[in-house]
Formats: C-alpha cells, structure tokens, sequence
C-alpha cells in the first residue's frame, strides 16, 4: 500500500470513519470506473474508492484490521482475487462491485452485509443467488437494490421468487446459453435488461 494510502486508512480507522476503497494489483490510487447502472439516481448511489489497497494488502493483518474499523460503505474490485473472505468482515457495504471475478464460487461473503443495495459481478461460477436475496430480504437500508451479472455463470435463479425488496435495476450480460427467462422475479424491476440476446 502506498505511504498516502497507508495514513489515510490509520486516520480513518482511529475514527471508525466512513470510506470507500479500490482494490487493484499494485494499490495504485484509482480515478475512475466503470457506472454499469441505467438511472442516474443508481449511478448517484455508487461510492467511488477514496482509498485504493493491493491485492497483497487483504491478506496483511494490521492492514486487514485497520480497514474492519473502518465503516467501509463502498468496494470496488478490479483485481482478480484467490479469497473473497475479507468482505464478511466488512459489514457496512452498501455498494459492491467486483470486475474479473472468475475464482468466485459462491455468494456466502456477502451474508453479513445488511445494507448491501448496489451489488454488480463479473464472470463467477455460482450454485444459486441465495446468500444475496436472503440478506437484502433482511436489510433494512432503504434504497431499491440493483444488481448486476456480466458473463456469470448461475446454476439455480430460483432464489429471484422469493424477493421481498424494492428491486431498481436488474441487469444482466449472459453467459453463452443463458436465457432471459430464467431471470424473473416475484417483483418487477425499475430496469431489467437482458443484453445480447
């Protein structure tokens, strides 16, 4: 992590502060992204990092430890990582993003956080969606949730039935073979885009 970086995420965490943080190879401090999200009210909701860790970083315990006393509201990945574990200690996430995440098998880093609404994946394998639907049915932040799958891979979609939030944007880019059909819900989304097909 770089020495900037590094006091920022000590400052922060002395305060038990709000932060928003990137993930990339080198900790590199990120400038922009990628906004996958029709409606600028969704766009708005997003938490741009204002702190960027490496890869490296998640597996170092101070710094592992400095950022679970941080409010950390906002994740933006764009590193392929080997362990995703590091977001259950991140228990205020509202917004999720994660690029390039092929080594991802399941959802179960995602059942500690309640006010997750924004969540976007890239290129997992996944038995089903029922760690993410179960715990936005239990959230209590306010905001319509937003997903959405590029190029992922998602056995069982059943879980989309059993929805009892406000539901703003459902958006998918399909893995080869998927269908659009497969993706209804018991809510009707603000937005649901199937592209490619």
């Amino acid at each position: 992590m770089l020495q900037d970086q590094y006091e920022k995420l000590v400052k922060t965490a002395e305060e038990n502060g709000y932060l928003s943080i990137g993930v990339n190879a080198d900790g590199s401090p990120v400038r922009g992204g990628i906004i996958p999200w029709e409606r600028t009210v969704s766009a708005f909701n997003m938490r741009p990092p204002q702190l960027t860790v490496s890869a490296a970083d998640l597996s170092d315990g101070t710094e592992k430890d400095l950022l679970e006393k941080c409010r950390v509201i906002g994740c933006y990945i764009f590193e392929e990582l080997d362990d995703y574990s590091f977001i259950e200690g991140l228990g205020d996430i509202r917004d999720l993003f994660i690029l390039h995440g092929g080594k991802i098998k399941d959802l179960s880093f995602v059942i500690q956080l309640k006010d997750l609404f924004m969540l976007y994946l890239e290129d997992a394998s996944l038995p089903d969606l029922r760690p993410l639907i179960d715990v936005c049915n239990e959230g209590t932040f306010g905001p319509g949730k937003c997903f959405g799958f590029r190029n992922c891979r998602i056995r069982d979609t059943s879980a989309l039935a059993d929805i009892r939030f406000t539901l703003s944007e459902l958006l998918i880019w399909p893995a080869e073979g998927d269908s659009a059909e497969r993706w209804k819900t018991a809510v009707r989304p603000g937005v649901f885009r199937f592209y490619g097909k």
